[in-house]
C-alpha cells in the first residue's frame, strides 16, 4: 500500500513538473522538420556543452527532453530522478539546462546521451538512444535512462535529432 502511495505522488510530481516546464519554460525540444541535408553544415558552430549527470533510474517513464531555465525548474527536474548527488549550481543567466529521458526500457544496456550541439539556424541537439546488442547478458530489471547537461543560453529555436545505436557486449 505505501509502495503505491509513493509511485502514486512521483506520477503526480511528474505530471505537474512536466505541465509547468511545458506552459511556463520553454518546454520540450521540438521534433525537428529538417533533415541534417537542409543545414549548411559549413556554417554550423559547434556548441560545448556541460554532462551534469547521467544514470538509469528516474520517474519519467516516456521518452521526452526538456529545456529548464530556472533554478526552481531545475529543484523539480532533481526531485524526478533516482539519485544522492547534489543538485548543481547553475548560472542560468549564461547557461540553460537540457535533460534527455529515454523512457522505461525492459532491461540493462540501454542509455541516452546528447552526442552533438551545433548552432546555425537553429541549435541542433544530437542525442543517441542506444540498446544493447542481442547476445549481451543484461541485467533483468527495468531502467529509465537519462542525461542531464548544461549548455550555454541561446535564442535560436532548438531542435533535436535522434540517433540510434547499438552496443557490443562487454567481454
Amino acid at each position: 500500500m505505501r509502495d503505491t502511495f509513493i509511485l502514486v505522488g512521483l506520477a503526480a510530481v511528474a505530471l505537474v513538473l512536466g505541465s509547468y516546464i511545458l506552459l511556463y519554460g520553454r518546454g520540450t525540444l521540438s521534433d525537428t522538420s529538417l533533415s541534417a541535408g537542409t543545414q549548411n553544415s559549413s556554417a554550423a558552430v559547434d556548441v560545448p556543452f556541460t554532462d551534469l549527470l547521467q544514470g538509469t533510474r528516474s520517474s519519467v517513464t516516456g521518452r521526452v527532453n526538456y529545456v529548464i531555465t530556472s533554478k526552481s525548474q531545475l529543484e523539480e527536474l532533481w526531485k524526478m530522478i533516482r539519485t544522492t548527488d547534489p543538485m548543481p549550481n547553475v548560472d542560468f543567466s549564461t547557461h540553460d539546462i537540457i535533460a534527455v529521458f529515454s523512457g522505461e526500457k525492459p532491461t540493462g544496456g540501454y542509455a541516452i546521451s546528447v552526442s552533438k550541439i551545433a548552432d546555425s539556424v537553429v541549435r541542433m541537439v544530437t542525442i543517441t538512444l542506444a540498446s544493447p546488442g542481442s547476445a549481451c547478458v543484461l541485467s533483468q530489471s527495468t531502467t529509465d535512462p537519462y542525461q542531464i547537461i548544461a549548455v550555454p543560453k541561446t535564442s535560436l529555436p532548438l531542435v533535436h535529432e535522434d540517433q540510434t545505436a547499438t552496443t557490443s557486449c562487454p567481454q
